[in-house]
């Protein structure tokens, strides 16, 4: 009685399900992103207005990376990037975490010298020593961060590939 348990699926109609989960993903996104703005614009530069917002955004992210990385999906999700994209993956990780670094530091500095210094020149220094003390916190904690996760997905999805091309060979 092993035909009740093996339903045929249609793929076409899985993959019209599909379209319509991604749309429903990008809605919700969207909806989300303009939630983040606009309770910026209303309530300023606070993070605990948006915290769901910010929870929803990384629990996505996080979920994707975990899953695409058990599936064995991002070891193909990589070789496809390397293969049409000039800079590898990892590379990009590389630069993505040093580019948020430089990012967060220019925010910190311009916000340390916009809402903290009386003169000029205390201005240039405050932003100078904010921003060099945030380059030296945050560029190597995220690209550690970017590049063990990485290596990790990508670790963890060549071993499922490498299990089900023994399964199959089996």
């Amino acid at each position: 009685m092993n035909l009740l348990k093996n339903k045929i699926q249609d793929e076409r109609v899985v993959h019209e399900q599909n379209k319509i989960y991604r749309e429903i993903y990008l809605l919700i996104f969207a909806i989300c992103f303009v939630s983040v703005i606009y309770k910026f614009f209303i309530y300023g530069f606070e993070m605990e207005h948006v915290a769901t917002e910010m929870v929803i955004f990384l629990a996505a992210g996080i979920y994707y990376s975990v899953r695409a990385s058990q599936k064995g999906l991002f070891s193909a999700e990589v070789e496809m990037h390397d293969s049409k994209s000039k800079w590898s993956y990892q590379t990009k990780t590389i630069v993505i975490g040093v580019a948020t670094g430089i990012a967060l530091g220019l925010f910190f500095g311009i916000n340390s010298a916009v809402n903290y210094a009386e003169t000029p020149l205390e201005r240039v220094y405050y932003f100078f020593l904010t921003f060099g003390a945030s380059m030296m916190f945050y560029i190597p904690i995220l690209v550690l961060v970017l590049v063990i996760s990485y290596t990790t997905a990508k670790h963890r999805s060549d071993k499922v590939i490498d299990k089900q091309l023994e399964d199959d060979e089996s």
